[in-house]
């Protein structure tokens, strides 16, 4: 059984000056790509990230509303029906 390592494990000492940082990109099966990001990139992909967010909080509220809109008229229409003594069948 022939067993090579996948990759190579590089340790790097604190405050040691090196390519890598924070963010990765995997570029195919086992390899792994890092890559630096210079502060107005960092500050893109967090301004991406935060759109994002807030599209989806939008939408998420914008669902919430029409259900508490249809929640509110069918309560309206259960408590008329209740008013002029309109009953289920048995």
């Amino acid at each position: 059984m022939n067993e090579e390592p996948k990759g190579r494990v590089e340790i790097i000492l604190p405050g040691e000056e090196t390519d890598a940082s924070r963010i990765w990109v995997a570029t195919g099966a086992g390899r792994v790509k890092v890559v630096k990001l210079s502060p107005w990139q960092s500050l893109i992909v967090t301004a991406a990230l935060l759109l994002l967010l807030f599209i989806g909080f939008t939408l998420l509220s914008g669902a919430f509303l029409v259900l508490l809109v249809i929640a509110v008229v069918a309560g309206g229409l259960a408590y008329l029906a209740g008013l002029l003594g309109l009953r289920r069948p048995r």
